[in-house]
């Protein structure tokens, strides 16, 4: 049998589609650039199966079995794959506006690096070529993908995949919004620093960062620790300079987790004016902390 037919864009589906497609695919025939939108592919039984840049759109795969099919660059718009099992398939580069996952097995789905879907590299192809609207359009399409995707994942309690696509989907918001607008600029921050609350490196290091630059600036105007002045002078020997940053570090790390002994004390409108913001963003950046901990403990 040959699969000539099934490549022309013409092609009609018909009641005999799902069991001649079966047959190839049990030959060894790949099934590479198939036309099968409209299809009726129901229960249709394509375990590893090559779809690669097939025409599946509106084609309707509900509990199918196609485990570890390759569906890279497949165009599978409103298709249908309800109750599907597509576990370890290759889907990177598919075009998912529409498409139903609901009730599919989606374990261990490689869904392209960084799990950034066709929708948003088009988008960023366009906004690279100063198309704006354009971009824009594309950006709105990969946000729905992604809010999709992440409903159905986490209905299978898929954590790691639902984090990866909830910051695509933060990334691809961000980007519709004007360059230079405050919701822009304070989304890339949230992004920089917590990862959306996804990336527990770049919490810790913010963490970090945010104790140790705080220590340094205390030392310019300076704090009262007792009878005792810490503050960075030319005048100090480095190891003098070593221990006043030490107490100031310990200082920095009271107010950050807002434990607040009270044994040092700012001297100064700067002093004071820092301790405030550390203590905010401290209780704030601590707190993600902990539901990113939680959360990735639970996934496991």
């Amino acid at each position: 049998m040959s699969k000539d037919k099934f490549l022309n864009s013409d092609y009609k589906p018909d009641e005999n589609t799902k069991q001649e497609i079966e047959s190839l695919h049990k030959e060894g025939v790949s099934l590479s650039g198939v036309q099968l939108q409209y299809a009726d592919m129901k229960n249709v039984k394509l375990v590893n199966a090559d779809l690669s840049n097939a025409n599946l759109t509106r084609a309707d795969f509900s509990g199918a079995s196609l485990y570890g099919v390759n569906l890279e660059g497949a165009n599978l718009f409103k298709a249908s794959f309800e109750g599907a099992n597509l576990k370890a398939a290759n889907m990177k580069y598919c075009n998912f506006l529409g498409v139903d996952f609901s009730g599919a097995k989606l374990n261990n789905v490689d869904w392209g690096e960084e799990h950034k879907i066709i929708n948003e590299i088009e988008a960023e192809e366009a906004n690279a070529a100063g198309d704006k609207q354009t971009a824009i359009e594309k950006y709105k399409e990969a946000e729905d993908v992604y809010r999709n995707l992440k409903i159905n994942l986490q209905s299978q309690t898929l954590g790691e995949d639902v984090g990866k696509v909830f910051l695509r989907e933060m990334i691809t918001k961000r980007k519709q919004l004007p360059l230079f607008s405050p919701l822009r600029i304070a989304s890339k921050i949230a992004y920089l620093t917590t990862g959306y609350g996804e990336k527990i490196g770049n919490i810790i290091y913010t963490v970090i960062g945010t104790i140790v630059s705080c220590a340094f600036l205390y030392g310019i105007e300076g704090v009262s620790y007792g009878n005792k002045l810490l503050k960075f002078e030319g005048t100090q020997s480095f190891t003098e300079m070593v221990n006043i940053f030490g107490d100031l570090f310990y200082f920095s790390v009271v107010v950050f987790s807002t434990v607040g002994f009270g044994e040092i004390l700012p001297i100064g409108p700067i002093g004071k004016t820092l301790m405030i913001f550390e203590g905010l963003i401290g209780g704030l950046i601590l707190a993600i902390l902990i539901i990113a901990v939680y959360k990735h403990l639970m996934d496991r």
